[in-house]
């Protein structure tokens, strides 16, 4: 019998209507599908709206994904096609950077490719490319303005990138890298303003952006440049180790710098991978550090480097003037954050990434107290005020996993998406498909319940190439974006998708599954 690595696409509907049934309590574990079978009535259905690939002749991957306020779908990605679809009148309709065979991906081609797709995922509304002649590293951070303007940061080598009269910084700073942010209108068409933001070394958004009540822009990511662009008053206006994470605060305009600081110690790889904003303008950020001096607090739920390389969760004030709070995360190996942090309305923060650790700081209760492989991911939840963790736990097979962009469900339990390598992943009953697919990694989503004791839904995802899933967005209506790479030419598309055939060594996908009236 041929293998079919995945179930048909009604299988996603039962399967995760299955998991997002099933409350938050602490109550004995029991598999979604039988959970649901106790009590169907309250199990909310999903259909697949759509599935596509969205790529060219060479690489391309989405990495962010938004709703917009009329329900179309705003893509971020990074791409080395010259062929990626563009739309007419679009801001830079063909493709400007390097050429992606001068050698390694993270060197040589890519430019920012963002797209407005619909809503039905039946047409690409606008496209464009936009980048200097060098290589822009994927879109590390998206965000809609007030005007439903989208705002992007990226890594950019391009010593032309195409800053704005006016803005902070017009010129490249120096090094292998720096920051770019940049607004374009909501049509695509035009460019609002861009601003490079680093030193004279390597500078990086990697960690992303999110913008305050007032449309100002916070870039967070990470620095080696001992002149990166801080201001008097912060944490830590100067460098400390090797490299440090950053973090800058730029007017809605581009056009100034309202805070700018380093945050680290005196060892090497300090990076932050994420940011939110609470309420009161305050930071909390997620990030990994080498440095056995990071500065964490003195109640911190972790206060001393567990191993070679930790996570660390911090806050700080909104003007990043003082630490609120600080801690490490991780025990005697490495841990890496991924992806941005969830972060609650009491000011709770979930963590994802991986951990290399048989130590990892798990907590009672957790589904599963520690790795099963040489690298598992994770879940980690933090109180708000950094002295505990609510909720630690590890996700995994035999192999290696790695778990990003942990993201509320209507009910409050946890998804998280990423990647396996493990063929014992330990899939739900009700999974779209429970045999690995192929190649080195499947792509994987995950439902946790809210006091992380359950795992309710687990699933690979992947055909008989690599994939990854990158971003996860859920609706107002309860559906679920999913965004992300893959190199498998038996991606599941559906009937009327933009893209039906896979294209080249990487393509970009995007999938919406969508809630629908119980059978």
């Amino acid at each position: 019998m041929p293998r079919t690595p995945w179930m048909s696409m009604r299988a996603v509907a039962i399967a995760i209507a299955a998991a997002v049934c099933v409350q938050g309590q602490p109550v004995a574990r029991v598999d979604a599908a039988e959970d649901a079978a106790q009590n169907p009535a309250a199990a909310p259905r999903f259909e697949v709206a759509f599935a596509t690939y969205l790529g060219g002749a060479n690489w391309d991957e989405a990495r962010e994904v938004i709703e917009c306020a009329d329900g179309t779908i705003l893509i971020g990605a990074q791409s080395s096609s010259v062929d990626m679809p563009t739309t007419e009148g679009s801001l830079q309709p063909q493709y400007a950077g390097d050429d992606p065979a001068l050698g390694a991906s993270g060197v040589y081609g890519g430019d920012c490719w963002l797209a407005r797709v619909s809503g039905d995922g039946g047409k690409v509304l606008a496209a464009t490319f936009f980048g200097g002649s060098r290589q822009e590293r994927n879109v590390y951070g998206l965000a809609l303005d007030r005007a439903n303007n989208p705002v992007i940061a990226s890594a950019t080598r391009s010593l032309d990138a195409p800053t704005t009269e006016g803005g902070f910084q017009m010129t490249f700073g120096g090094g292998a890298s720096d920051m770019l942010v940049a607004k374009l209108s909501a049509d695509l068409c035009r460019l609002i303003w861009c601003t490079y933001v680093g030193g004279r070394a390597e500078d990086s958004p990697r960690g992303g952006l999110t913008l305050d009540d007032q449309d100002n822009v916070i870039v967070v990511g990470t620095t080696s440049s001992p002149d990166f662009p801080t201001t008097w008053g912060t944490v830590q206006p100067r460098l400390r180790g090797a490299r440090d994470s950053a973090i800058v605060k730029l007017s809605s305009d581009g056009t100034r710098l309202i805070f700018g600081t380093y945050l680290g110690g005196s060892g090497e790889d300090d990076a932050i991978m994420g940011v939110r904003l609470d309420g009161r303008g305050n930071l909390h950020l997620a990030g990994h550090t080498k440095s056995t001096d990071f500065p964490v607090t003195p109640s911190a739920a972790q206060p001393k480097a567990g191993g070679e390389s930790d996570c660390y969760l911090a806050s700080l004030d909104s003007n990043a003037s003082r630490i609120l709070h600080a801690t490490y995360l991780g025990g005697r190996g490495n841990e890496f954050a991924e992806h941005r942090p969830l972060l609650l309305d009491d000011g709770t923060m979930v963590l994802t990434g991986f951990t290399g650790s048989d130590d990892f700081p798990s907590t009672p209760g957790a589904c599963q107290s520690r790795p099963r492989g040489k690298s598992d991911g994770f879940v980690t939840s933090l109180s708000p005020d950094g002295s505990r963790w609510i909720f630690s736990t590890c996700i995994g097979g035999s192999e290696g996993e790695n778990w990003l962009m942990p993201t509320r469900g209507p009910d409050g339990n946890i998804f998280v998406v990423g990647s396996t390598s493990s063929h014992d992943f330990p899939v739900t009953e009700d999974a779209l498909q429970k045999e690995f697919g192929g190649g080195r990694e499947d792509a994987a989503i995950a439902l946790l319940s809210a006091d992380g004791s359950r795992l309710l839904y687990a699933s690979y995802l992947g055909g008989r190439g690599d994939d990854l899933i990158r971003c996860i967005a859920v609706t107002p209506r309860g559906e679920l974006l999913l965004a992300g790479r893959t190199s498998s030419d038996d991606f599941p598309v559906s009937p009327g998708a933009i893209q039906n055939r896979h294209r080249g060594g990487g393509d970009a996908f995007l999938v919406k599954l969508a809630p629908c009236a119980a059978r």
